[in-house]
């Protein structure tokens, strides 16, 4: 998939739209008046082995964008340990915004996944990121039952070096990743003013910290709930930025 936003006086407007199965973007949407709001509907039932799937969205200067997943990233099982891999290269212009807001990460027993994101910022750009894991399907007994998750990180601002991260998530050889909770979520804020802490209030048990540093934020919480952790991570973006990507 590829997606490329544009400023179009006021509004910012899909300027391309090139998709290949699974990928499906929907139209553009306009909460806010200007920015556009476009929801990615995966039309298989999710990744399977052996599967290389690639998404490159690209923000112009001035240009506002919000991508969100339509539901959760099913990684279904590998039992010929053929992993799959997702890789997103996301790229903002100067004075543009981009919210990267995908579906949570549910791995089925046996899942096998590398999952690679690569950001590359203008000076002037604005980026949020949030991502949440979750330990699997709890309910039929999968907890923590999946053989991988390589998730790489990488953010770059004026061709500077911003953030680099790796987390590889284990059950066999590095049990209780997620520190005994169902849920663990990465909250990434760049070019906004430090946000309000209290503004991460996480409804249920749970645990949250938050960190800024000049510009740049960093959020991690852990819970049993992903939506809880989802709507508390999206109230901080929220009030670093009221009314508007």
């Amino acid at each position: 998939m590829r997606l490329r936003a544009a400023r179009l006086g006021e509004r910012s407007v899909l300027a391309e739209v090139h998709r290949t199965a699974p990928f499906h973007p929907g139209p553009a949407h306009y909460p806010d008046g200007r920015t556009a709001d476009v929801i990615v509907q995966g039309v298989g039932p999710g990744v399977f082995p052996g599967e290389r799937l690639h998404a490159s969205v690209v923000v112009d200067p001035g240009a506002s964008l919000i991508v969100r997943g339509q539901g959760a990233t099913k990684v279904y099982p590998s039992p010929s340990d053929v992993h799959c891999v997702m890789t997103n290269e996301l790229a903002v212009g100067d004075g543009g915004t981009l919210w990267w807001l995908p579906g949570d990460l549910l791995p089925f027993a046996d899942a096998d996944l590398e999952a690679v994101t690569r950001v590359d910022l203008a000076a002037g750009a604005r980026f949020a990121l949030l991502e949440i894991v979750t330990s699997g399907r709890a309910a039929r007994g999968e907890r923590d039952a999946y053989r991988r998750l390589d998730l790489r990180l990488r953010i770059d601002r004026d061709g500077l070096p911003l953030l680099r991260e790796r987390a590889v998530l284990d059950p066999v050889s590095r049990p209780a990743a997620h520190g005994g909770f169902d849920c663990a979520a990465l909250l990434v804020m760049v070019g906004y003013s430090p946000p309000d802490p209290a503004a991460l209030r996480l409804e249920g048990d749970g645990w949250a910290g938050m960190d800024s540093r000049g510009d740049v934020t960093i959020a991690r919480a852990v819970g049993n709930v992903a939506h809880r952790l989802r709507e508390g991570m999206m109230a901080v973006i929220e009030s670093a930025a009221p009314g508007a990507a």
